[in-house]
């Protein structure tokens, strides 16, 4: 949860909060919330920052003081805190987990030539039909470029935006955060800010002037969260998306990225370019009666959900 990341969330999305805490004046935890919409904010309920987009969190806090997290946060006037994704092998004090999910990633291994490079032997099928996708790519008048930032970044996210709101559309995900104003402000905010170790990439594949395919990703620490990608339907023949991921795993060692973490949620590429996959329990935190009854909103949702 990088600063950056917190402050385009606070500018574009509401108060971000943070709660740190200390040992004998040493800083041994920091964690970064959102008042919760409805009852759950009214009952002093929080989310982790940006929820209803952030496919992924985590709070640094030292091993030793994980246990005293929820009762930290209460001292703190936090009743609750939902987060949507928790190692489910990590035991933490105070806390009830819901639905589990599983996230997918690939990660670098000591002598990979690249990401890309490495997927040849693990799923060479997968490898071979994106590579001859490039090819006939190529062959289209203007053949196709990558950019790894794109050199239109307004343009290109508003484009970006609206392929995945017609996607969205197509898919039945008429009620996505992205269909609201201020989330979009919130990508934007993210594209044109940025600092050392931390960026959120735009990248684009053309076809002559023709956005053909994009991704907007979190990028920090070596790890390539990714987060947005979509590709123009008229194109689809040529799967666009694989070529782009093919391209940015083509560059992984050269823009230090040692993993790219794929997310939660099916898909063909994610199964087949993956090399790990990790379960996630959805999990809200509380401490005491004050807590007990501001978690009752969340665990109804639950209920009536399940």
């Amino acid at each position: 949860m990088n600063p950056e990341f917190c402050r385009a969330a606070h500018q574009t999305l509401g108060p971000v909060e943070v709660v740190v805490m200390e040992d004998s004046g040493r800083i041994v935890g920091v964690v970064p919330l959102h008042r919760a919409n409805g009852w759950r904010g009214l009952l002093r309920g929080y989310t982790q920052v940006a929820q209803e987009v952030s496919d992924g969190f985590c709070f640094p806090v030292e091993d030793a003081y994980l246990g005293r997290v929820a009762h930290a946060l209460a001292r703190a006037g936090v009743w609750s805190v939902f987060f949507t994704h928790v190692g489910t092998g990590r035991t933490i004090r105070h806390c009830e987990s819901g639905a589990v999910t599983k996230t997918y990633l690939v990660r670098h291994q000591p002598g990979d030539q690249d990401l890309w490079s490495a997927l040849k032997e693990r799923s060479r099928r997968f490898w071979s039909d994106t590579e001859r996708c490039a090819r006939r790519l190529n062959e289209l008048p203007g053949a196709y470029q990558f950019h790894w930032q794109s050199p239109n970044p307004a343009r290109d996210l508003d484009t970006l935006i609206r392929l995945k709101l017609d996607q969205y559309a197509r898919t039945g995900k008429e009620g996505a955060a992205l269909y609201q104003a201020d989330h979009q402000a919130f990508l934007k905010a993210l594209v044109s800010g940025q600092s050392d170790g931390f960026s959120a990439p735009l990248s684009v594949l053309y076809c002559g002037d023709v956005l053909i395919a994009a991704h907007l990703g979190l990028l920090g620490g070596g790890r390539l969260h990714y987060w947005f990608p979509v590709y123009e339907p008229g194109h689809a023949k040529y799967s666009p998306g694989k070529v782009l991921l093919a391209e940015i795993m083509k560059r992984s060692e050269q823009l230090g990225i040692q993993v790219i973490d794929f997310g939660e949620g099916h898909a063909d590429y994610k199964e087949t370019a993956a090399s790990e996959t990790h379960e996630l329990a959805k999990v809200v935190m509380a401490w005491g009666a004050r807590g007990a009854a501001s978690m009752l909103p969340l665990r109804w949702e639950w209920r009536f959900s399940g």
